[in-house]
């Protein structure tokens, strides 16, 4: 169980905002996709601190000074569907000198269905800048209690390119970038998401219609180490971690030229139980993290 599965109540959370689910937020699997949760996230972000900062949101515009997203989480706990309505629960769970975490959990009815978290970050054109008082004094209405935030490894092989055995290359697209003229946090979960169906390809031999539904990653998480621009073509490079009797844990890495600009972890199963022919636990030996 991680820290994001641990309030699985709706009256945890200060805020519950509802969500209709739209056709194009299904994968091919007919489920709810991963990239999709980390869109609804971000809109119950925004709708939060467009109600509870206000007009001070307005000031950090005109101050030039932002909230960027420096890390997200999804974990999802049961298929969701596009029939239904949706509650999206939201708290903040830490406060920091320049950043503070989100904490969410997705419900159908009563039932958690997913969980997440985020961490954004207060800057300037200079980098991170400390909290105004009001921000903080607005964000501690919505505190609730939890662990902190799990970091991915950052270890010496885990920001190099030559590490990770497998490679995807990936060109910005305008569509990608958003208010702040980057790529948005949701194109780039996506792209990770892209290069783990490019690996379960290449192992499984690149059957008609893509990889088996049941080796989507059940989580997610992301690590956005710098901005990603438009134009331009960028490497995603995937390695395996290792694996167990049913799971299997990826390392991602996003480089832009030698410079790793992003990282990210996913875990999933290694084979489909509604399937005879997906089971990638060998085909992925070859693709270990190499020690560099």
């Amino acid at each position: 169980m991680t820290s994001t599965q641990l309030r699985l109540e709706p009256s945890s959370f200060p805020v519950l905002i509802e969500h209709t689910a739209r056709y194009s937020d299904l994968d091919p699997s007919r489920r709810i996709g991963r990239d999709a949760l980390v869109r609804w996230f971000e809109d119950a972000r925004v709708a939060v601190e467009l109600d509870t900062l206000g007009a001070e949101l307005t000031t950090r515009v005109r101050a030039r000074i932002r909230l960027l997203l420096a890390s997200v989480r999804v974990d999802v706990l049961a298929p969701l569907r596009v029939a239904g309505r949706y509650r999206i629960g939201l708290g903040v769970t830490r406060i920091g000198t320049s950043s503070f975490t989100y904490s969410y959990a997705v419900f159908a009815g009563d039932e958690c269905v997913a969980t997440g978290e985020s961490v954004s970050v207060h800057v300037t054109d200079d980098g991170p800048t400390a909290l105004p008082d009001t921000v903080r004094e607005a964000l501690s209405t919505l505190r609730i209690d939890g662990p902190g935030s799990e970091r991915i490894d950052r270890g010496p092989s885990r920001l190099v390119r030559e590490a990770y055995p497998f490679r995807l290359d990936i060109r910005t697209r305008f569509s990608d970038i958003d208010t702040n003229r980057h790529v948005n946090n949701v194109a780039l979960a996506g792209w990770y998401l892209d290069a783990l169906a490019e690996l379960h390809l290449d192992v499984l031999g690149y059957p008609t219609g893509g990889p088996l539904d049941g080796l989507s990653p059940s989580s997610l998480q992301v690590e956005y180490l710098d901005e990603v621009h438009y134009p331009g073509i960028y490497q995603l490079r995937v390695g395996v971690l290792g694996t167990d009797e049913t799971t299997v844990r990826y390392a991602c890495g996003l480089f832009d030229g030698p410079r790793c600009i992003g990282l990210a972890e996913a875990v999933g199963a290694h084979s489909d139980p509604d399937s005879t022919e997906g089971d990638l636990a060998a085909g992925l030996s070859a693709f270990a993290m190499r020690k560099v």
